[in-house]
């Protein structure tokens, strides 16, 4: 195992009343502590504190180290904008859906980048050759970007502990670019749900154009893979804790309280997407219908205080407060009231003690990543607690709810069934109760925090490294030096590039993608040289190259090698004039039909082939189109001389006889270069980059861009007009 950094926004550290300082176990920490990794890590965040008056930094900073935690050190400005404005106001509730409690203020995005650039620093000053970084949470998606810049050696992983909404919600945060980027800085992504990985690949695709797989995505020349690993409970803890006297007395004193009640039990932080007053509602309601269960249950709600003194969080308590009070001054008799709520937090081993007693368990989020309640009550119902038989009833809306099939699955915003699942889940016999709870424990043995973080961290480890690959930060060194030397021995040189994605970036609309000034510059000065044959092979239409690049002293191959004119040659001709293009009446209804059900799509008829664009189509429905199509013409086409492609935005019918290949093949017969480079980026470029060599020549193929290919080196649009500006700046200098 690597050297560990755990970061996160905050540390697990507490501030005691004498100014001293002690490391919590919460979630985290407990995850870590069972995936049997000793300590061996560090683990950097905010302390939430600064050194306090008449304390020197570097004491604080020791006092920390000791404890095993580097801090990053915040002021209360950058607090106050990257924690309480753009982290908590515009990021929480925007990943739970909440559009419109989201808040966007400019300055706080620029604190946002700001922290995570002080993360950044803090990092890399601990970080030895080859450390792996494990983020948490929405605070620092910018952090693995900034970190792969300056230190490629890192292996980074980041976990989302919140909800990844779907595209459509997440397309509202004007910083979602940025974001999306920040987090593609990563060898491995965590999600606690498919539905979250689903949501975030859908962003990918929608805002960035990005298309990415279940598992994973090539993103500028790395393999980033994508993960479920829905997060585990702090099994360890909770069974260390029915052993303690705390919970022993807890225990004792609550079950002579409640005798023959019941206790419905629920368990939240008070924060606005844990659905406490919908959950109120359906309390109310189901005192209503049922006048008889009044003193007979015990509600009994334990909001552990969220963000006091923020405005709209003490507005929610408000409500909470008031509509228990009506409740309990509507239902309740002298000496009982049926809802008790209680606005603190408890030891683990208290709750587990009021686990184990709960008849039935309320988790009713309207939206949760995961909700680790619903877990621990459920480990709490065994013979070693003592524990009486319980139900869970659980929001179909949280996380967990993927995980916990067998338990009694409510939408929280049905007041009239949720009431109706509280009397159902006090009416369920002891025998179902157990078989639902013990289904529910075999699966929470397996997947408790630390085997989480275990299988996360393994994964991490196995995630793959960068592909080879060249780009425009690091030039195509060997290449070049090669292609240079020939020159000035007097060898002839020959280029085979592409177009579109190779010379110039996709358009929109294709028919803008023509060539400027700078790059015509250039294929001007290549063409006159006078030991190189530069040749530009692509799918355009001769209409295309004649009216862009006729002008130029280029060889032009035009429809994938179906159509071509070298310098020598007064008009267009036919490489091979016994090729068949009877196949397009049957291929040209299955291209039409798709088009007439994909608006924003459109055919391209060619001489020698069809070409279904969809580049401006909804590109989920669209891709998701695409496969359908690319399977049907395989089916339809099989019997016919044609390939199918599945290209950039498009899929192509062409002939078989024509490709690229064998016009660049023809042209090598005709010139016999010293050395030849081909260049493209699309799946039709594969045939140049397979071409035979021929006596002593060398043949170089440069993949421009990602994906699966034959060719020998990788680069960018950017690497590739670096490598072809040095060979006029060679012709200069000589």
């Amino acid at each position: 195992m690597r050297s560990l950094i755990l970061v996160s926004n905050r540390l697990p550290i507490k501030l005691n009343s004498n100014g001293s300082l002690e490391r919590t176990t919460g979630g985290l920490a407990s995850a870590l502590e069972g995936a049997g990794l000793d300590d061996n890590y560090t683990w950097v965040g905010w302390g939430g504190s600064s050194p306090s008056k008449g304390t020197k930094t570097d004491e604080f900073l020791e006092q920390m180290r000791k404890l095993g935690v580097e801090p990053v050190l915040l002021s209360d400005e950058e607090v106050n904008g990257y924690y309480e404005g753009y982290s908590n106001s515009t990021l929480w509730p925007l990943l739970h859906y909440m559009t419109e409690r989201a808040r966007f203020q400019p300055e706080w995005i620029r604190y946002y980048r700001q922290v995570n650039e002080k993360f950044a620093d803090t990092i890399l000053n601990i970080a030895a050759p080859g450390a792996t970084i494990w983020i948490h949470d929405y605070h620092l998606m910018l952090l693995p970007k900034i970190l792969r810049q300056r230190r490629p050696d890192l292996k980074i992983g980041f976990f989302l502990h919140t909800p990844f909404p779907s595209s459509e919600v997440f397309r509202a945060l004007p910083e979602r670019d940025e974001l999306l980027k920040g987090m593609l800085g990563c060898d491995l992504i965590g999600f606690h749900t498919y539905n979250y990985l689903r949501h975030f690949i859908s962003s990918l695709i929608r805002i960035l154009g990005q298309e990415a797989d279940v598992d994973g995505l090539q993103y500028r020349n790395r393999r980033i893979q994508l993960g479920v690993h829905p997060i585990g409970h702090n099994h360890h803890g909770f069974k260390k804790a029915a052993k303690s006297d705390i919970f022993q007395q807890t225990y004792k004193t609550h079950r002579e309280q409640l005798e023959d009640d019941k206790l419905i039990l629920s368990v939240e932080r008070l924060d606005y997407t844990k659905g406490v007053p919908q959950k109120l509602d359906a309390i109310r309601h189901f005192l209503e219908t049922h006048p008889e269960q009044a003193n007979k249950v015990y509600f009994v709600l334990i909001a552990v205080p969220s963000r006091r003194g923020v405005e709209e969080y003490d507005n929610l308590t408000e409500e909470v407060q008031c509509a228990v009070s009506s409740i309990n001054g509507t239902f309740g008799e002298v000496g009982h009231a049926p809802v008790q709520f209680l606005h603190r937090s408890f030891a683990l081993e208290e709750l587990a003690a009021l686990y184990a007693l709960a008849d039935v368990c309320m988790v009713t989020p309207t939206v949760d990543g995961m909700n680790l309640v619903a877990k621990e009550f459920i480990d709490c119902k065994r013979d070693s607690h003592r524990a009486r038989p319980g139900a869970l009833i659980l929001s179909e809306f949280a996380g967990a709810a993927q995980e916990m099939s067998h338990a009694l699955l409510v939408n929280p915003h049905d007041t009239v069934g949720v009431a109706n699942t509280i009397q159902i889940a006090l009416d369920m016999e002891q025998e179902e109760m157990e078989a639902r709870v013990q289904a529910m424990q075999k699966r929470l043995d397996l997947n408790h925090a630390g085997a989480w973080a275990k299988r996360y961290l393994t994964d991490l480890e196995n995630a793959s490294q960068e592909l080879p690959c060249s780009n425009e930060e690091q030039p195509l060194l060997d290449i070049s030096k090669q292609l240079h030397q020939e020159l000035n021995n007097g060898k002839k040189l020959a280029l085979f590039i592409d177009y579109d994605g190779t010379l110039r970036p996709f358009t929109a609309k294709p028919e803008d993608a023509t060539p400027n000034e700078e790059l015509k510059n250039l294929l001007q000065q290549l063409g006159e040289h006078p030991q190189i044959e530069v040749a530009i092979v692509s799918g355009r239409p001769r209409a295309f190259m004649e009216k862009h690049l006729g002008d130029l002293p280029l060889h032009l191959v035009a429809e994938h090698g179906f159509y071509w004119k070298l310098r020598d040659m007064d008009d267009w001709e036919l490489l091979n004039e016994h090729v068949d293009t009877t196949w397009k009446e049957t291929v040209l209804p299955h291209l039409e039909a798709a088009t007439a059900l994909t608006p924003g799509s459109e055919v391209e008829e060619k001489n020698s082939a069809l070409v279904w664009h969809y580049r401006q189509a909804d590109p989920e429905f669209a891709l998701w189109r695409a496969k359908g199509l690319l399977s049907e013409l395989t089916s339809t086409t099989a019997s016919l001389p044609v390939s199918v492609h599945h290209g950039q935005k498009i899929i192509e019918v062409a002939s078989q006889l024509v490709n690229k290949g064998v016009a660049v093949e023809r042209m090598l017969q005709l010139w016999h270069p010293r050395i030849a480079v081909t260049a493209g980026d699309d799946v039709t470029d594969e045939t140049m980059f397979a071409c035979p060599t021929f006596e002593n020549s060398v043949l170089h193929s440069l993949k421009i861009g990602e994906g699966d290919t034959r060719a020998n080196q990788r680069t960018t649009i950017q690497g590739l007009r670096n490598l072809l500006e040095s060979l006029v700046s060679e012709r200069h200098t000589l």
